[in-house]
């Protein structure tokens, strides 16, 4: 069994060791589409009903944000059958002063399943984002996620591959694997799960996010490109949006506490943004300015 977990953890390194030097995601979403991620480990041994409340500071995507912060309060609901199965419809609330709205709905239906110390979930997420957002990829319409896992006892390796479809019939690859080491209290009631992601991907979503809501004047900021924030009614060109990169790399702490029937959890992140885009502004060059972020996540759910 130890040789078998090993070659599982080559074999993956390798992966993604291949694409960076090849060619070159949590995220995903890891801001936007999040299903119970305040929910610790439970035996599947029955459907139920999760409810979640949360609160994200700022919506940041592999790296990427727009120059004004976008507070975000969500609430989902989740249907979870026994089989594995489940379906998952969210609310994101805009709570940024003179901006209070509902700004993305979404729903998702997917499968999961677990085998020993392997987990997986294979879902297919709908968006429906209002139109004066400037969520950075308030151009994307769908998404179908895969997530593999695997618990090697002294640390978790996990891998996610994703295709992002955009508004505009462009698509999005991509890619990301995490590392994190799990501290359980006896109780099994707190827990802290300190983690180090690599992500990889195309940035045909950030071109329509920067052609929609530069040319269009719509929305209230514009990327972290520095001079390149008051481009409102200007031609705009990401260079190279589907070359395939290294888009950033974060570190996290979540924290997780039960008190029957809830689950509380903070999460905090630390992400660095990697390659930055090279913005053609009518005919004007510019790269980007990425600087690094530092955001949060505070959530409670009830398992019903």
């Amino acid at each position: 069994m130890k040789n078998f977990q090993y070659m599982l953890a080559l074999l993956v390194l390798l992966l993604f060791s291949n694409h960076v030097i090849g060619q070159k995601i949590k995220s995903v979403n890891q801001n936007s589409k999040t299903k119970d991620s305040t929910e610790v480990k439970h035996e599947k041994d029955s459907s139920y009903v999760s409810l979640n409340l949360s609160y994200i500071s700022d919506a940041v995507f592999l790296g990427r944000k727009d120059s004004v912060a976008m507070p975000y309060l969500y609430a989902s609901a989740m249907y979870h059958h026994k089989s594995g199965i489940y379906g998952m419809g969210s609310l994101s609330y805009l709570t940024k002063a003179n901006e209070s709205r509902v700004d993305l709905f979404l729903v998702s239906l997917g499968y999961d399943f677990s085998y020993n110390n392997f987990d997986g979930d294979i879902s297919i997420t709908k968006y429906f984002f209002n139109e004066d957002s400037y969520n950075v990829i308030s151009q994307v319409s769908a998404d179908v996620t895969v997530v593999l896992s695997y618990d090697f006892h002294y640390f978790n390796l996990a891998a996610t591959a994703a295709n992002y479809f955009n508004n505009n019939s462009t698509s999005d690859f991509f890619l990301s694997t995490e590392v994190s080491h799990d501290f359980i209290t006896r109780n099994q009631k707190f827990q802290i799960s300190p983690s180090v992601g690599l992500y990889f991907g195309s940035q045909n979503f950030y071109q329509e996010y920067y052609t929609n809501r530069g040319s269009s004047g719509q929305g209230q900021g514009q990327g972290q490109g520095g001079t390149v924030n008051s481009t409102s009614g200007y031609n705009i060109t990401v260079e190279e949006s589907e070359t395939f990169n290294i888009m950033a790399i974060e570190f996290g702490l979540p924290v997780w506490y039960e008190v029957e029937p809830f689950i509380f959890m903070f999460y905090p992140s630390y992400v660095i943004p990697q390659s930055p885009s090279i913005l053609i502004v009518d005919d004007v060059v510019y790269e980007e300015d990425l600087d690094p972020t530092l955001y949060f996540l505070l959530g409670v759910s009830l398992k019903i």
